[in-house]
């Protein structure tokens, strides 16, 4: 018999309890400091499998959710809406980031600059276009060339490899304000093909879903989705 028949099981059912409270602890900690959601405010969908989304104006956001990042920030009064003019605010804007020597207008070295460092995935030695992305067994996400996109239009909503040189009406290598303002104008008629003139997010959503798509089994040329 025990020579302490009455306190081993006093320590041991303390030891037991300690171990259980510290258990719950460390289970309810990191739920209690867990941040929580605005009431009334949705929470953000992936909208990009890639990670990357690139704006009509060729504007790079890398989230998986950067649609919704770039259509927040386009939308001036945040009334879910997009319109012609906030839509052309949102171009010129970006236009103003490129100029870096602010002469009002985008030239051939800060259109360099642009594709070399700030959307380099845009650019046809990027690793994004190199074939093999597909698993050997015909699973997972095929190459961007395979998808019939290239350079922007494979993170974006548009078919425009270059938006920022896709602005340049006259080709003449430099984007000004007015052709900005042009090509936008240009580009929300594609993205309004019902001329209602206004975008909204969620119909945005479903066109960059069917862009990423699969192709068919006919190839990128029997390849359903939008222009």
């Amino acid at each position: 018999m025990s020579r302490f028949p009455s306190r081993c099981p006093g320590v041991l059912g303390g030891l037991g309890l300690g171990l259980g409270l510290g258990l719950a602890l460390a289970l309810v900690g990191p739920v209690s400091a867990a941040p929580q959601a605005t009431q009334g405010s949705p929470a953000k969908v992936p909208d990009s499998a890639s990670g990357l989304f690139v704006s009509p104006f060729g504007e790079p956001f890398r989230s998986s959710h950067g649609l919704a990042d770039w259509f927040a920030g386009a939308d001036g009064d945040h009334n879910g809406i997009l319109t012609l003019k906030e839509f052309t605010a949102d171009g010129l804007r970006f236009l103003t980031v490129l100029d870096t020597d602010k002469d009002g207008r985008v030239d051939g070295f800060e259109n360099s600059t642009y594709e070399n460092e700030v959307a380099p995935e845009i650019l046809p030695q990027s690793a994004v276009f190199r074939p093999g992305r597909e698993d050997s067994d015909g699973a997972g996400t095929p190459a961007p060339r395979a998808r019939g996109l290239e350079g922007a239009s494979t993170f974006g909503l548009l078919d425009e490899p270059q938006p920022v040189r896709g602005a340049d009406l006259n080709y003449d290598g430099k984007i000004t304000a007015a052709e900005q303002a042009k090509a936008a104008e240009r580009r929300f008629g594609f993205l309004d093909p019902e001329a209602t003139g206004e975008l909204v997010l969620p119909a945005l959503q479903s066109r960059m879903t069917a862009r990423q798509a699969p192709p068919t089994s006919f190839g990128r040329f029997f390849r359903r989705r939008p222009d």
